[in-house]
């Protein structure tokens, strides 16, 4: 059984700045800690750059698979739209078993989020974004670290 997550939040809610003065930031310990969780590494810095840098109307749909399976994985809605002054992406991770620290490290992600609008767990909330069939093309990359 799979069990999913499916969160609308700022994408700043994805990263922590640890130095006010810097430019740098890291990933926020909240996703890191489902990241570890789930064992999926995802480059949130660069996904965090390249959306300040694209256009309105534009995104991608970004999903990040575990290496060992296709079950579980960590899914990214970078849609801009032109209207939103918050920058909303979605975020949702599926796991293959109801995961109870799982659940209760999503639910911590969601909580401690400043700009936060929605909240999904279930078996089915990431079927519409995870269907292959209404993106144009898949692109897999192995051995990134």
């Amino acid at each position: 059984m799979k069990y999913e997550f499916n969160i609308t939040a700022s994408i700043s809610e994805l990263v922590w700045y640890p130095d006010e003065l810097s430019d740098e930031c890291r990933v926020h310990p909240n996703f890191q800690a489902v990241m570890d969780r789930l064992g999926i590494a995802v480059p949130v810095e660069e996904i965090y750059e390249r959306y300040f840098d694209s256009p309105v109307n534009t995104g991608h749909v970004l999903v990040f698979q575990e290496t060992k399976g296709p079950n579980s994985c960590i899914v990214l809605d970078t849609y801009r739209d032109p209207l939103d002054q918050l920058d909303m992406i979605q975020v949702g991770w599926r796991s293959q078993v109801e995961d109870y620290e799982l659940r209760r490290l999503s639910r911590k992600f969601y909580d401690e989020c400043e700009f936060a609008v929605r909240y999904q767990e279930g078996q089915s909330v990431l079927s519409e974004k995870l269907r292959e069939d209404r993106y144009p093309r898949t692109l897999r990359y192995l051995n990134r670290e």
